[in-house]
């Protein structure tokens, strides 16, 4: 029965130790997959595309032994987030751009960082957050699925994927542009409906917030796209300056479009809560009055009562059988004489 036992024992000790070994082995090969940087890449003709999102320590380091990158550069790509800018190296250009995520679960949108090393043979990006439109390309990139990929050819430059790389970042910033429209548009025909006067004041302010946070991340393109195009003609191929500057110039142009429009949605939602404010104070002045006319009336009424009970031997209609109709008749007159007079000053 001991051996049993013991036989018992030390085999679910096995099992359980062969468990162990397997938890161990998941947890050390995941964090040496940790341990890896995460850095992807596409290599053309003439350069090659780097990209990183959620950039850690680890990818900054291999960047540093990789491209001699400036360590103050390397660590404005991590977290928290950066203010854009532009500053210009001996062999690269660095620039931080915000573009806004929208949170299809949430409804809010918040911004998002990317950082963009530009050399003459070498493109780099690192995101905050994995971005659809620029995941997309890159992975287009690698499997040549992308027209625009496929027609690269040897003079294909770094500062042309730049461009292509905001030309689609920027289309990703319309379609959120457009719900916060469609959103203002919704909220202006529910701002008289006093029935659900939390719920739109939330909303209100979500809206209010998504356009500031929008604000937030386009804040100072077109002055970093602007300053880009001062700063960097000695990575342009010079058959190209021409076509490459009005590009950007392009490029300028539409974000200054969609900052003009912010700026509008912004007017408007501030409008639409003025105007939702007034309504509720204008309810609230209502019921003011009503209550006000009850406690004037009741309080005549009182007054009345009073004054009827306060000596009721001496009374006329003591013993008249007519005399609590003529006193209910007294009130009934004062209360409709209120009423008329309420009525001329427009109060009810």
């Amino acid at each position: 029965m001991g051996l049993r036992v013991f036989g018992f024992g030390a085999k679910y000790g096995i099992i359980y130790l062969h468990q162990a070994d397997c938890l161990i082995c998941l947890v050390l090969n995941l964090l040496f997959n940790m341990a890896k940087p995460r850095i992807r890449e596409f290599k053309n003709a003439n350069f090659s595309w780097i990209h990183i999102v959620h950039p850690t320590a680890l990818e900054t380091k291999e960047l540093a032994q990789r491209f001699k990158f400036e360590a103050i550069d390397l660590t404005d790509v991590l977290p928290p987030l950066q203010r854009p800018k532009i500053v210009e190296r001996p062999n690269y250009i660095f620039m931080i751009l915000l573009f806004p995520v929208f949170n299809r679960q949430t409804r809010r949108i918040h911004p998002a960082e990317v950082d963009f090393f530009i050399g003459k043979d070498f493109f780099i990006t690192a995101t905050s957050e994995d971005l659809f439109p620029l995941s997309e390309l890159f992975v287009h990139c690698q499997k040549g699925k992308d027209k625009g990929v496929k027609q690269w050819s040897v003079e294909t430059t770094p500062v042309e994927l730049l461009y292509e790389v905001l030309s689609r970042l920027e289309q990703y910033c319309f379609p959120i542009s457009i719900h916060i429209n469609n959103d203002i548009d919704k909220i202006e025909n529910e701002i008289f409906n006093l029935k659900n006067k939390t719920e739109t004041i939330n909303e209100v302010l979500r809206i209010k917030t998504n356009i500031v946070n929008f604000r937030k991340a386009m804040n100072r393109h077109t002055h970093v796209i602007q300053k880009f195009l001062n700063k960097a003609p000695r990575f342009f191929a010079p058959e190209k300056t021409d076509k490459l500057n009005l590009y950007f110039k392009d490029l300028a142009e539409r974000s200054e479009d969609l900052w003009q429009m912010l700026e509008s949605y912004q007017d408007t939602i501030d409008a639409v809560h003025e105007s939702h404010l007034s309504l509720i104070n204008h309810h609230s002045n209502v019921i003011m009055q009503i209550f006000t006319i009850f406690t004037t009336v009741i309080f005549s009424v009182e007054l009345v009562i009073s004054w009827v009970s306060f000596d009721l031997d001496t009374l006329s209609f003591q013993n008249n059988p007519a005399g609590f109709l003529a006193a209910n008749a007294g009130l009934l007159l004062v209360i409709l004489m209120m009423v008329i007079f309420f009525k001329k000053r427009n109060w009810i």
